[in-house]
């Protein structure tokens, strides 16, 4: 919790810097507009859960974009535990395709809205009580599962140097397809990338 805290400071800071300078150039078109793409990898997940998240945007105008992230678990520890942890579901891997709207009249810090749909898979527990006669006991056995999320998100976005990115999001959908799947799923990522 202490390094997403530190992040977070760091991250405010950044905005608060880059507020301040970014007002007098805003009127100036940004040759950050000519760029169309850019990849990004998710920090936050990797530290926090062991997942691997790798996003790609393009920039359709300086309103809209869209693109996909996808996020896989990587973590063997994680998987090992799943039986005898107290989660009931573990989520495996999601594919986000998403499309934004920009808020902001700034290229190079701005705030924006997205919509996404959520392909997600993973395993889900089922525990069975049974009695052999002079005792309850649990099984328990582990299924996989695989559902949609519809959901959206705010974000927002530091550009450093017309390349490099900062992109803060965070938002729920909500899987709509199997009962056993968990029923929201969380849309968080502190992505750092390059815009080409």
């Amino acid at each position: 919790m202490k390094k997403i805290s530190y992040l977070l400071v760091i991250f405010l800071s950044i905005n608060a810097f880059s507020q301040s300078n970014s007002t007098a150039y805003d009127s100036l078109p940004s040759p950050i507009l000519s760029k169309k793409s850019e990849l990004k990898i998710d920090v936050f997940h990797f530290v926090t859960y062991g997942r691997l998240g790798i996003s790609y945007d393009r920039f359709l105008n300086k309103d809209f974009s869209g693109g996909i992230t996808g996020i896989f678990l990587n973590k063997k520890s994680t998987r090992d535990n799943f039986l005898t942890d107290d989660t009931r579901t573990l989520i495996d891997y999601q594919i986000i395709p998403y499309v934004r709207y920009a808020l902001s009249k700034s290229a190079t810090n701005l705030y924006y809205l997205e919509g996404f749909v959520n392909v997600n898979g993973g395993n889900y527990k089922e525990l069975t009580h049974l009695n052999n006669g002079s005792a309850d006991y649990v099984v328990i056995t582990k299924h996989r599962y695989t559902d949609l999320a519809l959901g959206g998100s705010i974000g927002y976005k530091l550009y450093l140097k017309e390349c490099f990115v900062i992109d803060l999001t965070v938002g729920i959908g909500k899987n709509i397809l199997q009962e056993n799947s968990p029923s929201t799923v969380a849309r968080m990522g502190i992505n750092l990338g390059y815009r080409f």
